[in-house]
């Protein structure tokens, strides 16, 4: 692979990554304000039972993946790269298949297993009913997450992006409308159920239908690229089942050791991680197919230099991202859910510092591992946190409550990343730049402080004041002190430029950026 044929894919990925940029963006607005809404209309308490209705219907939906949601990306994508797009089209709708199947299983063993679900693992038998509608998450969820990775396998970006605005429109709309008519945590599901489908099935429609001519049709082919997808699938379902059952059983241990109330402060602030979403989705989707693209053995080099630039350019997107959340979390909090959810902004900054390891690859390396096909070391990490986590975490939180299960998410995550990263320079040479990182860290921790100070000085209290002045002179003290602490050098402005090129729109916006960047790196050297 030559320099020019890894810009053009790191090219490729930067375009999609607009389209789901601009998809992600456009829903998370729509969800947070329904979402929003609802957690009013509800309050924290109402909302908490919420919160916990879908903890079994989310845990099935990823137990009944099978890891397909990975294979629907990374094999189209490798085959298409290839030129073989029959065999890439004949995989998609198997794996949508066998997706499916899994999934309608998992459905009937939560409805009809409400009532014992609700009873013995939540630990609020009042849930039942709530229980059974929620289940039906489960298959539409099915549908959704296939389509738009299928989407995403193929390079069309834009149709996933399309079919997730579509899925918030109605779910920011549908879910505090129901409520509002007095159908209270029902018509919160009932909402949440509704959007879901609509937009799987539109989604499915224009994959099979609209596309039907590049979708291939299964044959006798069929057992041997079952036994490939599900080679490659199965290693990482062990992995998500892991995670997931991390996050999930977070959740069981706060129906133990938390209140209600806290649990509704819980709910509120892992919901308020869509705004970290808003940047992490795009740059994490697009750069799976992107490194699904190279291949590790012949071009060792440049999949170690696509690494190294991927980990410093989300960190330079990130770490600011983090550390400008955790300066307003109190703001964010109490501007949009009200003064009544007193918790959630400690928890919002310990839970934001999560995403300072971006700088040791924390959002890159699984993109990375499961590109390159690398699903032993993803489920080693993943068996790592779990095993930290599994008795940290009732430990903390019998101590410290829910501040406690964030203190035990953020250090088996930085354990496993920390082995991840290890075993990427082993195997691949790839390392992320530690010097790099840590510059960008003290950039974003410098323009902080004169920040945190303007906050304290305001006598008009928390509000959309603090949010736009103070948000202003963060993203200006950032963007002066990056290039003068070194967090950027002319390469690297040079490098987006490249990488922006192929999206006139998003390079003409940042070009004054870009420019005041490169003039202050330009007055440093000189200096």
């Amino acid at each position: 692979m030559s320099s020019d044929e890894l810009t053009t894919i790191a090219q490729k990925a930067a375009r999609g990554g607009l389209f789901l940029f601009i998809g992600n963006t456009s829903s998370t607005v729509i969800l947070a304000v329904g979402i929003i809404i609802v957690a009013r209309l509800l309050g924290p308490s109402s909302y908490g039972l919420y919160t916990l209705t879908f903890v079994i219907p989310m845990l099935l939906v990823s137990l009944s993946d099978a890891g397909i949601n990975f294979a629907l990306v990374r094999l189209p994508a490798r085959l298409m790269a290839e030129g073989d797009h029959a065999r890439a089209s004949r995989l998609i709708r198997l794996g949508f298949l066998l997706k499916l199947s899994i999934s309608t299983a998992a459905f009937f063993v939560c409805y009809f297993g409400s009532a014992t679900i609700a009873t013995t693992v939540l630990n609020r038998p009042e849930l039942a009913p709530f229980l059974r509608l929620a289940s039906l998450v489960i298959v539409f969820q099915a549908i959704y997450d296939a389509t738009s990775n299928s989407f995403i396998g193929q390079d069309r970006m834009k149709n996933s992006a399309i079919i997730q605005i579509i899925q918030a429109i109605l779910k920011g709309t549908l879910g505090p409308a129901f409520v509002l008519i007095g159908l209270g945590i029902t018509g919160a599901i009932l909402g949440y159920v509704v959007a879901l489908a609509t937009a799987g099935l539109a989604g499915a429609t224009i994959l099979f239908t609209k596309g039907a001519r590049s979708l291939g049709q299964i044959d006798s082919s069929a057992p041997r690229e079952l036994s490939e997808l599900l080679g490659y699938s199965l290693p990482l379902y062990l992995a998500t089942i892991l995670a997931v059952f991390l996050t999930q059983y977070q959740n069981i241990v706060l129906a133990h050791f938390a209140s209600n109330v806290e649990i509704g402060n819980w709910g509120a602030t892992w919901n308020f991680t869509t705004l970290m979403m808003i940047l992490i989705y795009p740059v994490t989707t697009a750069m799976f197919p992107m490194f699904s693209k190279m291949d590790p053995k012949n071009r060792r080099s440049d999949l170690a230099r696509g690494f190294v630039r991927a980990v410093k350019y989300t960190s330079l997107l990130m770490i600011p991202a983090s550390v400008a959340v955790m300066t307003f979390s109190r703001d964010l909090i109490y501007l949009t859910y009200g003064s009544g959810y007193t918790f959630a902004p400690q928890y919002l900054v310990l839970l934001s510092a999560l995403y300072l390891l971006t700088a040791i690859s924390y959002l890159v390396l699984g993109s990375f591992l499961n590109g390159v096909g690398a699903t032993e070391t993803v489920v080693k990490m993943s068996l790592l946190t779990l095993a930290i986590y599994l008795p940290l975490g009732p430990a903390l939180a019998w101590v410290w409550g829910p501040y406690g299960l964030l203190v035990a998410y953020i250090l088996s995550s930085a354990t496993s990343t920390v082995y991840g990263t290890r075993q990427a320079s082993a195997k691949f040479d790839a390392r992320p730049d530690l010097k790099a990182g840590g510059r960008i860290l003290l950039a974003a921790l410098a323009a902080a402080v004169p920040t945190l100070g303007l906050i304290e000085l305001d006598g008009a209290g928390t509000g959309a004041v603090n949010l736009i002045v103070g948000g202003l002179l963060y993203l200006l003290l950032y963007l002066t002190l990056a290039p003068i602490l070194g967090a950027v050098d002319k390469q690297d402005i040079l490098n987006l430029r490249t990488l922006l090129s192929g999206t006139r729109a998003v390079s003409t916006l940042l070009k004054p950026v870009l420019d005041f960047e490169l003039k202050l790196v330009s007055s440093v050297r000189e200096k």
